[in-house]
């Protein structure tokens, strides 16, 4: 086998596995702000204090 060879194969495969690494970084960046940004519009939405809301159905309206 051809020691050139190999070492090239070799090379492809770790720049390969560098930029599949690089791509899922990007995608866990972008899960993360998309994260923060919906925590953020939960934590700004109003909270609901009406204790007599959901205790009686009218069944029938």
């Amino acid at each position: 086998m051809d020691i050139t060879a190999l070492s090239t194969g070799l090379a492809q495969q770790r720049v390969q596995q560098d930029a599949a690494i690089q791509v899922q970084k990007m995608a866990m960046d972008s899960g993360r702000n998309l994260a923060e940004g919906m925590m953020k519009v939960l934590e700004s939405s109003q909270v609901l204090t009406d204790p007599s809301l959901g205790n009686k159905v009218d069944l029938f309206a």
